[in-house]
């Protein structure tokens, strides 16, 4: 590659997130780059640079108003990263603790559980979010998370042991190990611990072998695991193993034995003892690339297998290379074969070249050429030159995407205007320290002549906050004038724009332009919804508001349903959306709901099945039809107890047994139908209902339906589960005809068959 191409690529900005990622990553420390960092920190763009940059600035405690910043972000990453980067900060627990019991995002809360471990003022809150039901990982992906964050910061508490004994199996594994060695570390659960080698989930045997490593009782039983029926458990069992005789031959037994699960001998080999390195040796020239390769790193001490492991710099298989690149780190001389691998056709292999070379100068000018590739090359690129000065500043040139020559220039005159700097920096801490500056208002309001092209650009998003929505600033039209004249354009950055809605008074709005916005189903919805909320609070243009029931934007359907009043048509809007695909739309539809009717109460189902006798303890005996009869209600003496015996088995476990404690039961009255409607009520999303409850509503639907199909009437009822906390006035399911079901997000329901 030519010189001039060399330099183009040198101060061409980053090309994707990535770059800029781990260019943050590797100045992190960098005294030089800190100002840059507190930018992004503030409002980069995309959220994976403004996450790592808050990372980055939340060791130096001069940032920490950035930090506490990013807890009001829209982004959940972004909360997340602000709360794990304010761990300094001597206010940032009962903000931990807010964000525990409201956050909607379970990462952001278990980033806020791990903040509160060790403080017993928060033991109660953090016991309440254990206690509380979690979503299923299918509506928040990090739920697990959550529950492992709870899980360990309790794991020291008595109260909750039992419980914390009960989630072991769905723990991750990492977590549970963190358990299970807090349980080890008290003698009275030691028995507990060691009985665990026996438990019916291999996840859990393995956990509580590793915890077992130090204990000379469990020596026995974990010899007896190396036979384990789980090769997960027999890799666990083998790397803990004891340094006796005994132990020794079955390690090099079942190391020896090809058809042993290849999981079980990486192993052993990862956990390499003095004695065993002649075997381990054979194994670089093994048929398998996986026992070649981690064969390789347990040899990076072992001089006798040097040139054996520089063979393998040519294996056919990229893993193999990759750790045999990496093996010779501590071999200098070494060095000018390892260099050969930055060509390597593999990225892998050569981000295990780039590693073993950052403290080798000589190839200090190859590195150089990778900090832009992709990951994993880039990153490991930039990590290996962050110690060289003279690599710091083509990395701190990643901190900052190319801009336009003429941005460029206005902000390096603003920045040499004494009045105006001291107003940018005071800014990015305190937006109403410059708006008691008139000379510095009228300097940064100028900032938004023209349109930026820098997503997120921090100047002009100060310049935005600056200006708007300050009291004091309603007596100077031409500043207002500004933030209209801003969304009339539409050509400002995204983030600008947001500022400006927000900061707008409805009669101050340009409504032609968020009429525009609002119709625009490809503009952001961060865009629309403030729109939206400008236009209704005008007034005349409700309607077109009200339109966009049927956007395709859930946000934006969840934000018009937050603006319905309490009349009559308002409900209508509202029941019709229960049954939306989103989960966000039908919480806000039942929260519209919810607030233009007091909550009414059914009859307790567990206290329904008790009276009728149907069930003890809240668990669901057999149902009451004989069997092999297709019995007709009408003048059956136990069709109450029919339908009640229905009711319940839609609301119970996925085996029928237990009834779920906050379901309620009414009869309601509907504009179809010649039968009785049953109304079950769970509080909770379906997708919600199975963490919450322990229901799952398609399944009791589907055997629900083979028990009531069987059953007739002349004027067949109809039983539905309905997920949603809506008052029963407020629940309308659809028409159903005899002996069928129906399913959809909220309704669930079967109807008995027409006697004929």
């Amino acid at each position: 590659m030519s010189d001039a191409m060399n330099a183009v690529r040198e101060t061409s900005g980053w090309a994707a997130a990535e770059v800029g990622v781990a260019a943050i990553r590797a100045l992190r420390d960098d005294w030089a780059s800190q100002e840059r960092l507190r930018e992004l920190a503030l409002a980069g763009e995309p959220v994976a640079i403004r996450e790592a940059a808050l990372l980055a600035v939340a060791l130096a405690p001069c940032h920490l108003p950035v930090v506490r910043q990013g807890v009001t972000a829209a982004q959940r990453e972004v909360r997340a990263a602000a709360i794990a980067g304010l761990r300094a900060d001597p206010l940032a627990r009962p903000l931990a603790a807010h964000l525990l019991a409201s956050d909607p995002s379970c990462g952001v809360r278990a980033a806020a559980a791990a903040l509160l471990v060790g403080d017993p003022r928060y033991t109660p809150a953090l016991r309440r979010a254990l206690e509380a039901p979690l979503p299923s990982p299918g509506v928040d992906p990090d739920a697990p998370r959550l529950e492992g964050a709870l899980v360990r910061a309790l794991a020291g508490e008595p109260a909750v042991l039992e419980q914390v004994k009960g989630r072991l199996p769905a723990l991750a594994s990492d977590v549970r190990d963190v358990v299970l060695e807090d349980l080890w570390a008290r003698p009275a659960q030691r028995p507990y611990v060691r009985s665990l080698l026996a438990h019916e989930v291999a996840l859990v045997r393995a956990s509580a072998a590793r915890v077992l490593r130090r204990d000379p009782e469990a020596a026995s039983a974990l010899l007896d695991l190396a036979g384990d029926p789980s090769p997960l458990v027999r890799a666990a069992a083998l790397a803990v193993l004891g340094f006796d005789a005994a132990a020794a031959r079955v390690r090099a037994e079942r190391l020896a034995d090809a058809s042993e699960h290849m999981s079980v001998r990486v192993a052993i080999v990862e956990t390499l003892r003095a004695g065993e390195e002649e075997m381990v040796r054979a194994l670089l020239s093994d048929p398998s690339p996986t026992l070649r390769g981690v064969a390789a790193s347990a040899l990076r001490d072992d001089a006798a297998s040097v040139e054996a492991r520089r063979a393998l710099l040519e294996d056919a298989e990229p893993f193999v290379r990759a750790r045999a690149v990496s093996s010779l780190a501590r071999q200098d001389a070494l060095f000018d074969s390892v260099m050969s691998c930055l060509g390597d056709a593999d990225p892998h292999v050569r981000r295990a070249a780039i590693e073993v070379l950052g403290r080798y100068p000589p190839a200090i000018p190859l590195l150089r050429r990778h900090i832009d590739a992709p990951s994993p090359v880039g990153p490991a690129a930039m990590q290996a030159l962050r110690d060289d000065p003279g690599s710091l500043p083509l990395l701190r040139a990643r901190l900052r995407p190319a801009a336009r020559v003429e941005r460029r220039r206005r902000l390096r005159d603003l920045a040499r205007d004494s009045a105006s700097v001291a107003g940018v920096r005071a800014l990015l801490d305190d937006p109403d320290a410059l708006a008691r500056d008139a000379g510095s208002v009228e300097r940064i309001a100028a900032l938004l002549d023209e349109p930026s092209d820098m997503d997120g650009d921090p100047a002009q998003l100060a310049a935005a906050r600056a200006i708007a929505g300050r009291p004091e600033l309603a007596g100077r039209p031409e500043l207002v004038g500004r933030l209209r004249a801003l969304v009339e354009r539409g050509d400002y950055p995204a983030e600008v724009t947001q500022v400006a809605l927000e900061s707008l008074a409805p009669a101050d709005a340009p409504a032609g332009a968020l009429l525009g916005m609002l119709d625009d189903v490809q503009e952001l919805d961060a865009l629309r919804i403030p729109a939206a909320r400008l236009l209704w609070a005008q007034g005349q243009h409700r309607g077109a508001v009200i339109a966009r029931m049927d956007d395709p934007s859930p946000a934006l359907r969840a934000a018009v349903l937050e603006l319905l009043g309490d009349d009559a048509s308002a409900g209508e809007l509202a029941r019709a959306r229960l049954r939306d695909d989103d989960a966000r739309v039908r919480a806000a539809a039942a929260a519209a709901l919810r607030r233009r009717t007091p909550r009414d109460r059914g009859v307790a189902l567990v206290d329904l099945v008790q009276e009728m006798r149907l069930g003890t303890g809240g668990r669901l005996h057999d149902a009451p039809i004989p069997s092999g009869s297709e019995p007709c209600l009408d003048g059956e003496p136990r069709r109450d107890a029919v339908l009640a015996w229905l009711c319940a088995r839609l609301a119970s476990d996925e085996r029928g047994g237990v009834v779920a404690a906050s379901a309620e039961v009414a009869r309601s009255e509907v504009p179809w139908g010649d039968g009785d409607v049953y109304l079950v009520r769970l509080p909770f999303d379906q997708e919600e209902a199975p963490v919450a409850a322990g229901v799952a509503p398609m399944h009791n639907l589907i055997e629900t339906f083979a028990m009531a199909r069987r059953l007739t009437a002349e004027r067949p009822p109809s039983i539905w589960l309905v997920c949603a906390d809506v008052a029963f006035s407020d629940l309308a399911p659809p028409e159903l005809d005899p002996g069928a079901a129906a399913w959809g997000s909220t309704y669930f329901g079967v109807r008995i068959g027409r006697a004929r």
